[in-house]
């Protein structure tokens, strides 16, 4: 007698197709789990690079709006000269641009500084009476500002020292500052321009 044709699984085929499809399934989840977090590390690096772009594009900024004036067109108890020290720059600025730090056209005394906060080294940002900006993480390590007049020369601290204005034309102050340390070095340049648009009339011996 013939055994009619049997349908569908029995139960170890079932148990072995469910066991091969979880182990399908676990190895998908898997994978696509790896994908995700390699997809959201991705995100987050180019999210912190964006933000470091845009904190040294504002330094750079800042940097070319420093009102440098010459330092023979200063008038005492009235204007007051760049400090530009190894962990703090502070000056006056007519920012040319809007950064984190200020609004375009903004103008006055402006101080970047290299500072511990939370455990992190940072360089932060204060516009007058404005709050104090995080500009950006720095790596651990010596960083500091420095400063050259001629571009090939560099101190760790300048200052525009009035001084008295001597016979003949008064050249263009120029001055180059520089970021350096781990991981981030940028150097942009002030300048003063002609020096006869700092003069006063009456004031300061002025053409």
């Amino acid at each position: 007698m013939t055994r009619p044709p049997r349908a569908g699984f029995s139960l170890i085929e079932a148990l072995v197709v469910l066991a091969v499809g979880g182990l399908a399934l676990t190895v998908i989840f898997s994978i696509g789990m790896r994908a995700g977090d390699a997809g959201f590390r991705l995100g987050r690096g180019a999210m912190a690079a964006a933000d470091r772009d845009v904190a040294l594009g504002d330094i750079r900024a800042t940097v070319r709006s420093i009102a440098l004036r010459p330092t023979s067109a200063f008038l005492p108890q009235i204007d007051r000269p760049m400090d530009g020290q190894a962990q703090r720059m502070e000056v006056e600025v007519v920012m040319e641009r809007a950064t984190q730090c200020a609004p375009q056209g903004w103008s006055g005394r402006l101080v970047l500084e290299i500072a511990d906060q939370d455990g992190e080294r940072v360089l932060t940002c204060r516009a007058g009476n404005r709050p104090v900006t995080r500009l950006m993480t720095l790596t651990q390590g010596q960083t500091g500002f420095s400063y050259s007049t001629d571009g090939q020369v560099w101190t760790p601290a300048y200052a525009n020292t009035p001084a008295p204005r001597g016979d003949g034309p008064v050249p263009p102050l120029n001055l180059w500052v520089r970021l350096a340390g781990p991981g981030v070095d940028i150097v942009e340049m002030a300048s003063s321009g002609r020096a006869e648009i700092w003069y006063r009339v009456g004031a300061d011996g002025a053409l």
